[in-house]
């Protein structure tokens, strides 16, 4: 039997909450907010990194400088340290994890952090084969 796929969100003075796979194969759209969703003249700033499980030395360091100003981070192999909730719930508005490798204290796997309310999570986990991608 297959494992449910699920998502752990974190925000700032909620309880954490697991969002389930709803199987839908694109989600029923919501209504946009009335508000513009970027300031004027302003661009979507993104961040991707793979961020080796917070294994490189001064790692919180690099994602304080370099995450400071994006809109979305989006980080590989991200564990769920206390280290790392602390800064997702203290600078974005929410934190979503799709836990991918169970290690022996934290989870591991990608991890969403933006700075705007997301209308919809849809959390996704594929085996790849690369055999099978090395055939192609």
């Amino acid at each position: 039997m297959r494992k449910k796929t699920y998502a752990v969100r974190y925000s700032a003075g909620q309880p954490v909450e697991r969002i389930f796979s709803s199987g839908v194969q694109y989600p029923v759209m919501q209504a946009l907010p009335e508000e513009p969703l970027l300031e004027k003249n302003d661009v979507l700033r993104v961040l991707v990194w793979n961020i080796y499980t917070q294994q490189r030395l001064h790692w919180l360091s690099v994602l304080q400088n370099f995450g400071k100003d994006a809109h979305l981070v989006l980080l590989q192999e991200a564990q769920s340290t206390p280290e790392l909730i602390r800064f997702a719930t203290a600078n974005y508005v929410a934190t979503d994890q799709v836990p991918a490798i169970i290690l022996p204290q934290h989870p591991s796997g990608v991890m969403t952090l933006s700075a705007a309310q997301p209308l919809y999570c849809c959390p996704l986990r594929e085996s790849l084969c690369f055999a099978c991608l090395n055939r192609r």
